[in-house]
């Protein structure tokens, strides 16, 4: 078997294959479109490398990258490990506390950012003596009058007149196990730690993706939207990892509220999507087919049954259908609410990070567009797991990706090993000897289930369990994933650990206020407002019981809930970059309202129905 290539030598042997081919392509300030070739992107990233080496940037060093979804971002992150050296991402969400321990962490000596607010905090984080740097390279030209700035188009002119040879050494000097990248995790507890992912873990996801999807190969060129922060491992995983062994068309969206003008103008074969982002696209979709009337929406309504039934029939028996009533209501429907959001040419859609709602996956699939759960963790390097294409198991996230292994030890934790897990955390020897079984198993922390065909079903977090009063372990995730399948929820975050019953926090769909004040039966009013009117908290309670309570053991039900007027969010500190729950966040962010809910005592199994007022 031969060695994995790393990303810059996969950068290389496609501009030599196809130079003038399109490689990434982004929006102007004009507003047009400009390409970059994969003979401009490897000449840039080379130039790049040699600019970094005049700097003084050493075999092994980090170097901190800062910046939104852009061609200059992968540039520098080719050109930084082109150089030997480390890319160390961070999320542009990050604090200039946060920065700074990131940069002190990695031990950089230059820093790349895209503009001046990031700038700002780099400067400030050296002003304040958290960090030392010699360099901070600019993706954008910006007047400063510090000589510690330089822009990128300066160092990457200084390193074309540089000669080959110091470049060419480091490259072929790379081994496969020697540390690839840092991706630093967002945790909801404690400091950051510096995943290391390798050359041959990195190699390794790509191939294994490719291999489980080889009809990306197929398509030629392939098409993506690179838009979640490149800083974490799902998205380096699309873009670089599997993007450059698919010789992906990567287009850049810098800002997630363009997404869907992106997806229009890129057309693309494979999108991937946290759960967040598929349920905001899910609000926007619902309102706009609740707005058809008359024989139009009996129509919608008609093609949408069918090509639901049409995918469940599927995933039984394991043959396509292809019924004249399938292909009849593609033709008159399906296909143009897919072309009208960009995604006429899609050959799968992904989903990880967090599991999507049910009802959330039968709503895609109910307009041609199956979406694919996968399991991983920035420990794996990205995927551990994936679903078969168009097959989707739901309430699995897949079988194991080739050349990894699941084993479920006996407290249910998920156990994984294969070439793609990482070497452990950067300076952190109690931390990476704690990530490991004594015989070499990875320990994910999250619990689940396998099988008889190999599917693996996730159905808790170790470290989420609720203990409750009475004894009950319970993982929050399934009803968690009840809760936020009913209409007009967006986030739900369940408590009541050490306590006699569970209770829930509701956050409302901002887009979803009209159609749940119509179902609700109340006029339309702000969020706040819609958050305490007694008829949608009586309308949300009927549901609590239907979607939730009825689902799961008694144990398990939601005896009370609260609506927070507003959205959990990544501004507020109540979620990760990556949108998962702090529930240590959200115990003290919000100890007045669940201590409210727990202040009368034991809850009758029918109080769900008769919740409390929320506190504001």
């Amino acid at each position: 078997m031969t060695e994995p290539m790393t990303l810059p030598g996969l950068v290389a042997r496609l501009a030599a294959e196809r130079p003038d081919r399109k490689a990434l392509v982004e929006m102007g300030p004009d507003g047009t479109w400009v390409s970059t070739t994969w003979a401009e992107y490897w000449q840039n990233a080379r130039d790049l490398a040699k600019g970094l080496i005049s700097l003084g940037v050493q075999p092994g060093d980090g170097v901190s990258l800062i910046g939104n979804n852009r061609r200059d971002w992968v540039i520098s992150q080719m050109g930084i490990s082109a150089a030997a050296a480390v890319p160390a991402p961070i999320y542009v969400t990050n604090t200039v506390d946060q920065v700074g321990y990131i940069v002190k962490h990695c031990r950089a000596k230059v820093a790349i950012c895209d503009r001046q607010e990031q700038l700002d905090k780099y400067l400030a984080a050296l002003d304040r003596g958290l960090i030392e740097l010699e360099h901070i390279v600019t993706m954008d030209p910006i007047d400063s009058e510090r000589d510690i700035v330089i822009s990128l188009a300066d160092v990457i002119s200084r390193g074309s007149a540089a000669p080959d040879g110091e470049l060419e050494r480091r490259m072929a000097a790379v081994q496969p196990d020697d540390l690839a990248l840092l991706i630093y995790t967002s945790g909801t507890t404690g400091v950051p730690k510096g995943a290391m992912c390798t050359h041959r873990g990195i190699g390794a996801m790509g191939q294994a993706l490719i291999e489980t999807y080889p009809q990306l190969i197929e398509i030629d060129p392939s098409r993506y939207v690179s838009y979640l922060p490149l800083c974490h491992v799902a998205e380096q995983m699309m873009t670089n990892f599997m993007g450059l062994h698919a010789a992906n068309e990567t287009y850049f969206c810098a800002d997630l509220a363009k997404i869907k003008d992106h997806l229009v103008a890129a057309r693309p074969n494979i999108f991937f999507a946290v759960p967040r982002v598929w349920e905001k696209f899910e609000a926007a979709l619902t309102a706009n087919l609740l707005s058809a009337t008359g024989v139009k929406a009996k129509l919608m309504d008609w093609a949408r049954r069918v090509e639901l039934e049409s995918l469940r029939s599927t995933v039984e028996t394991g043959q396509e259908v292809n019924t004249f009533q399938r292909r009849l209501a593609n033709k008159l429907v399906i296909s143009k609410i897919k072309s009208a959001i960009g995604l006429d040419e899609l050959v799968g859609a992904g989903s990880g990070a967090a599991p999507a709602a049910f009802s959330t996956l039968e709503f895609f699939a109910s307009i041609g567009v199956p979406i694919l759960e996968g399991f991983g963790m920035t420990e794996t390097t990205g995927l551990a797991t994936a679903q078969p294409l168009g097959m989707p198991r739901f309430g699995t996230v897949g079988r194991a990706l080739p050349g990894v292994e699941i084993r479920i030890a006996d407290d249910d934790e998920i156990l994984l090993r294969g070439p793609n897990m990482v070497r452990g955390y950067l300076y952190m020897p109690e931390q990476s000897a704690d990530l490991y079984t004594d015989d070499g198993w990875l320990c994910t922390g999250d619990l689940g289930a396998l099988d008889e065909d190999g599917f693996l079903s996730i159905t808790g977090r170790k470290k989420d369990l609720l203990i409750t009063a009475g004894g009950k372990n319970v993982a929050p995730a399934e009803m968690e994933n009840h809760l936020q399948g009913i209409p007009g929820v967006g986030q739900a975050v369940v408590v009541g650990d050490r306590q006699p019953y569970l209770c829930a926090i509701l956050a409302l769909e901002e887009e979803a206020i009209p159609d749940l004040c119509q179902a609700a039966g109340v006029p339309v009013a702000p969020l706040a407002e819609i958050a305490g009117n007694e008829k949608v908290r009586a309308f949300l309670a009927d549901h609590v019981e239907s979607d939730c309570n009825s689902k799961v053991a008694r144990y398990q039900t939601i005896k009370k809930f609260e609506v927070l007027p507003h959205m959990l969010s990544v501004e507020g500190g109540e979620l990760t970059p990556t949108m998962k729950v702090k529930r240590n966040v959200i115990n003290d962010k919000y100890k007045a309202i669940i201590e409210g809910m727990y202040a009368s005592g034991a809850a009758p199994s029918s109080e769900a129905s008769q919740p409390s007022r929320a506190r504001q």
